[in-house]
């Protein structure tokens, strides 16, 4: 790989090793691509290929892309992103040296400039369940897991998680009650500077006292689907 900083080689090593130990590579080279924020036409105009191609292999249409192509696509990606600021790269490098499993990251970035945690609700079409003095927090940044994920996670994998969420928001994809993610929040940890947790319904009123006792602004995006949210994230302007 065509990079100086060991964790930008590491990131590049997972996200490699992430798409041909898949069972759905094709997938997940749309995966990464999304999550980079990257059009099908800027990736294939950096590579030397049509969009058509960037296309076909995310739909599957072609046939698995290969050691060399899957190489080429994640130094593309590491390289875009480093001229576009590296907010992806950045966010991903928080993480580094955390036992946190790549593939329950939906979407990561850092803000090139703060926002605040009322501008992030509004983007993200979240309303913000508690005190309305936290709506002027600024962040950093944010984090988008798989909840199911999450609750499998051993506690210093958590910790980090947590810690890395600080001043940032955790969006949480795909919960029930939402109880519990904030209950893995022990006092001693670090605590994000949002939570949004995605669910098809309204939370009870544990979930707010919870997120209140421990002074962690809270925000509720219902849909039946991640995808509202997730499409939101990248088209995030701020």
């Amino acid at each position: 790989m065509a990079f100086d900083n060991y964790s930008k080689v590491k990131l590049a090593r997972r996200i490699a090793g992430e798409i041909a130990l898949s069972d759905d590579p094709s997938k997940m080279l749309k995966k990464w691509r999304e999550i980079f924020h990257i059009p099908q036409i800027v990736l294939a105009n950096y590579l030397g290929l049509s969009p058509s191609v960037i296309s076909d292999y995310e739909s599957g249409r072609r046939k698995y892309p290969g050691t060399r192509m899957i190489k080429r696509f994640v130094e593309a990606l590491l390289l875009i992103d480093e001229e576009n600021g590296g907010e992806i790269t950045t966010a991903f490098e928080r993480l580094a040296g955390a036992e946190v499993p790549i593939d329950i990251i939906l979407d990561i970035r850092e803000f090139s400039a703060p926002t605040t945690v009322n501008d992030i609700c509004k983007a993200l079409g979240a309303e913000l369940l508690t005190d309305s003095e936290s709506s002027s927090q600024l962040l950093y940044g944010y984090i988008a897991v798989e909840g199911t994920g999450l609750l499998t996670l051993p506690k210093n994998a958590l910790s980090k998680l947590f810690e890395v969420s600080s001043k940032r928001a955790l969006i949480i994809v795909n919960v029930s009650t939402g109880r519990s993610p904030l209950l893995l929040l022990d006092e001693d940890l670090k605590k994000p500077g949002l939570v949004v947790l995605h669910t098809n319904k309204v939370p009870d009123e544990h979930v707010i006292a919870t997120a209140q006792s421990k002074s962690i602004p809270i925000a509720l995006h219902i849909s039946d689907s991640p995808n509202s949210l997730l499409q939101r994230l990248k088209r995030l302007r701020l």
